[in-house]
């Protein structure tokens, strides 16, 4: 390559790098007000969060030295096997400790050790003067230490994918009434971002350009300024007040019904029971009502609550939100002066957004059931 083209790959990597920099510095020590004195429960895995961006540092060698066979190799380990595996537990950090869900955790260290060994050997190799990287090991061994990883590390990621967006569907529809109460459009944006970078890796890596690195490493630093400016403002909606002694039940029990020997008697017991509470006491205008709140003023566990919803009126959020909906009408005729947003807020929604979303997706589902 020309000292041109070499020097804007090093200008590249450095530009990479200080955003990674400003990024972990400003998610460690800015937080909004008045979030800040509870950071665990707005900020999940802040601490990981910072740390894997200040790793960007182990790209030093190749943004001094972008000429370097070494440095090259070790931007490459970097960009596949390892930036993966960071979108992994970025992802699990926020929405699984989101979720309380810490089974992640051994699978991530089985999977990211020997990961990591690889990038510090290829750091050593990087730093450590000598003989280019093709006279110490042989390219076979050289492709098996990059590729095999990244092959583990992106099989890994897909599956972080994958489960995050079933989280988000079924607490978006079997577990809380409001759709800004779990952050649903942030995981799938994010989990969007993660599989666009996961592409941009393996091209890079297998091109093996330096120049299409380069533009790949302006692209993430992009990305990882959306990530944080997302990140600022927390999207956790409950009040703190609501959540301190809440327990939540793990992911994989919400939106699953499960078939239950009780007789039809009392199965109609119990869906009385839910529109007292729902419906006569007027339980859909709190805007935060989750589904364990209905199973506790009813006094019948959550999972026979939450199976009856299921399996009768197709799940709690169009349950509850029907209701929301219909009080929205009835207090717009009584209040001909009343803005969509104080209707809104006087029928449960946690917002005027909140109201349009719901009511875009109410009607989506019953067209497409008018259609069928």
């Amino acid at each position: 390559m020309e000292h041109s083209e070499l020097y804007y790959c090093g200008l590249a990597a450095a530009v990479f790098i200080t955003t990674s920099l400003v990024v972990a510095l400003v998610r460690w020590f800015h937080m909004c007000h008045p979030y800040d004195h509870r950071p665990n429960y707005y900020y999940p895995g802040r601490p990981f969060f910072s740390a894997i961006f200040l790793n960007s540092l182990v790209l030093l060698p190749y943004m001094l030295h972008p000429e370097s066979t070494d440095a090259w190799y070790l931007t490459r380990m970097y960009f596949l096997p390892v930036a993966q595996c960071y979108f992994t537990v970025l992802l699990y950090t926020y929405f699984g400790n989101i979720m309380q869900w810490k089974i992640w955790l051994g699978p991530i260290v089985v999977v990211g050790a020997p990961i990591f060994l690889c990038l510090t050997a290829a750091l050593i190799l990087a730093i450590w003067p000598g003989e280019q990287l093709e006279t110490r090991i042989s390219p076979v061994l050289a492709g098996c230490l990059l590729f095999i990883p990244g092959a583990i590390s992106t099989l890994v990621s897909l599956t972080t994918i994958v489960v995050i967006r079933v989280w988000a569907k079924r607490f978006n529809e079997d577990e809380y009434s409001n759709p800004n109460d779990f952050p649903v459009t942030v995981a799938r944006r994010w989990t969007l971002l993660v599989f666009v970078n996961m592409v941009l890796c393996w091209t890079a890596v297998l091109l093996n350009s330096r120049l299409i690195m380069a533009l790949i490493m302006l692209f993430f630093s992009a990305s990882s300024v959306i990530i944080i400016i997302s990140a600022l403002h927390p999207h956790r909606n409950r009040p703190i007040e609501e959540e301190e002694g809440e327990a939540q039940e793990p992911a994989a029990a919400a939106g699953t019904v499960r078939k239950r020997n009780i007789s039809r008697e009392k199965m109609l017991e119990i869906m009385s029971s839910i529109h007292a509470v729902v419906d006569e006491q007027q339980a859909y205008l709190e805007p935060h009502l989750t589904i364990q709140e209905v199973a506790d003023r009813c006094g019948y566990s959550r999972s026979y609550i939450a199976d009856i919803i299921k399996s009768e009126y197709g799940g709690f959020f169009d349950f509850i939100n029907s209701f929301r909906l219909n009080h929205v009408t009835v207090y717009l005729q009584e209040h001909p002066n009343a803005t969509i947003q104080e209707a809104a807020e006087a029928s449960g929604f946690s917002s005027r957004q909140a109201y349009y979303n719901v009511k875009s997706r109410i009607e989506k589902d019953a067209s497409k059931a008018y259609l069928r």
